[in-house]
């Protein structure tokens, strides 16, 4: 007799459990049909409870996770979503979801609160805690991405540069370098842009940086006092990108400071006057 008690007791337990199994996954489930249906309060609502009351379900990663999504694309709360995304790998260390939040985290941080020190943090840390996992070279151009972002122009070069080092002809290579050569530009080194445009322009001539390349050609000319050359580049771009109306400002400006260049100077004559008085 008390062994069926003791049979039933046991039963209860494991009913008990599975119940609180299911209805985790269940209401997980929910959330996940609110969210789609656009009820994103709703379906916050039920991630909570899994967070909350399932703290130790195989649920409560992905419901941490999916709560981080909400209020950053959904709700425009990037500083909640943060905190979310930041707790993720307490229950997912090291993992695919935990990689995919901070890459978020890295993503908020750089884009939408404008926090790049705290971008290159997290991209650092990435690159520490997942090593063998993510490409070092990707990173590492993310990272030369936040200081050009940020106006730091003398480290994403150095950033930029390092990478061209240790990965040269890799996938980041003609960004990289495009990257190194504006940044000359905005930091008043003309020559030194030309330079690295020209070097991009015969190395790849087709890219996808192209048209802002020869613009930039043509820009650091006119920036280097060499307007007729500007202008030839400005007037080849026009053949090229017909439908651009830059160029056409771009060519009537030089046309103009050309045509100004050209007028001869007016030398004011003075009259001499005799001077009665002189002795001659």
């Amino acid at each position: 007799m008390r062994a069926n008690s003791l049979l039933s007791a046991l039963l209860c337990v494991i009913l008990s459990l599975a119940a609180c199994g299911d209805r985790d996954q269940a209401l997980y489930e929910e959330a996940e049909k609110l969210w789609l249906n656009g009820r994103q309060s709703e379906s916050v609502s039920k991630l909570r409870v899994v967070v909350e009351e399932y703290p130790s379900s195989s649920f409560a990663g992905r419901a941490l996770f999916k709560l981080g999504e909400i209020h950053y694309l959904d709700l425009n709360e990037p500083d909640k979503a943060i905190e979310f995304f930041a707790r993720v790998g307490e229950k997912e260390k090291n993992g695919e979801l935990d990689l995919k939040a901070k890459n978020y985290i890295a993503e908020i941080y750089e884009q939408s609160l404008k926090k790049y020190d705290l971008a290159v943090m997290q991209y650092q840390r990435i690159l520490n805690e997942h090593k063998g996992k993510v490409s070092e070279e990707e990173y590492r151009f993310k990272i030369g991405s936040a200081y050009f972002r940020k106006g730091d122009f003398q480290q994403a070069i150095v950033e930029y540069q390092s990478l061209l080092d240790k990965y040269p002809g890799g996938a980041y290579t003609l960004d990289s370098q495009y990257q190194i050569a504006n940044s000359k530009f905005i930091l008043n080194d003309a020559k030194g842009a030309l330079t690295l445009f020209q070097k991009i322009m015969e190395a790849s001539p087709k890219s996808k940086y192209e048209y802002d390349i020869r613009l930039g050609i043509a820009i650091c000319y006119e920036e280097m006092e060499q307007q007729a050359r500007a202008l030839e580049e400005y007037n080849d771009l026009k053949q090229r990108y017909p439908d651009k109306p830059l160029i056409d400002r771009k060519i009537e400006s030089i046309k103009k400071r050309l045509a100004k260049k050209s007028q001869p100077s007016e030398i004011k004559k003075v009259r001499t006057v005799p001077n009665p008085h002189a002795r001659h």
